[in-house]
Order: structure tokens, then C-alpha cells, then sequence
């Protein structure tokens, strides 16, 4: 949906074993980035001792929809202006877009 959207690609730029899979969403003109996908355990989000990998994306926001469920400060940035959002099927492809969307806006 992003490629769709946005035409872009992620790009992986660590080539560490344990970054190598991590995509970079960038703008086309600028190179900003304007969303981070990982696969983490989640227990950095929630902060227990859940060892269950998920899949995330860091994106930019104004609104920080947090809800420590689905969305949590962002893992590995600034958590005043990003969130991390879990890609499990719990938020709507729809609503995931809409804050891909508002991340584009902001890092344009």
C-alpha cells in the first residue's frame, strides 16, 4: 500500500545481522525518512517479559495515539514525536494507513 501511495520502496541500510532486515520508507525527494519497519520483541514496546517477535513501524505524529496496545512510544526514537506501531491485524489497514499518512505529511 505504501509503494501504491507513495512509490517508494523500504531500503536496508545496515548490513549488521541483527539490522539487516530493518526497511527504511524515505522520501523520494528529500531521502527523509518518514517510516522504520522491525521486527522486535515486544517486550521492548511493553516493557515485561513478552519474548513474542512482532512486526512495527516507526512513524512521525502529532496526535500520538497511544494506547500501549497497538501503538506505543517509539522504539529507538524520540518518543516525543514518534510512535511504534504493532502490524498484527488489531489496528485496520485503513487506520495504519491514515498514520503512514499523517508521517509522510509531517517528514515532507
Amino acid at each position: 500500500m505504501i509503494k501504491q501511495k507513495y512509490h517508494v520502496k523500504p531500503d536496508f541500510p545496515w548490513h549488521s545481522k541483527q539490522n539487516q532486515d530493518n526497511g527504511v520508507f524515505r522520501h523520494l525527494d528529500s531521502g527523509k525518512w518518514f517510516g522504520l519497519i522491525m521486527n522486535i520483541k515486544r517486550s521492548l514496546l511493553t516493557k515485561d517479559n513478552d519474548e513474542q517477535f512482532v512486526d512495527v513501524i516507526n512513524l512521525k505524529s502529532n496526535s500520538l495515539p497511544i494506547d500501549a496496545k497497538s501503538v506505543f512510544p517509539a522504539y529507538h526514537m524520540n518518543h516525543r514525536y514518534w510512535i511504534s506501531v504493532v502490524l498484527d491485524d488489531r489496528l485496520s489497514d485503513d487506520t495504519i494507513m491514515k498514520m503512514i499518512g499523517e508521517s509522510f505529511v509531517l517528514t515532507g
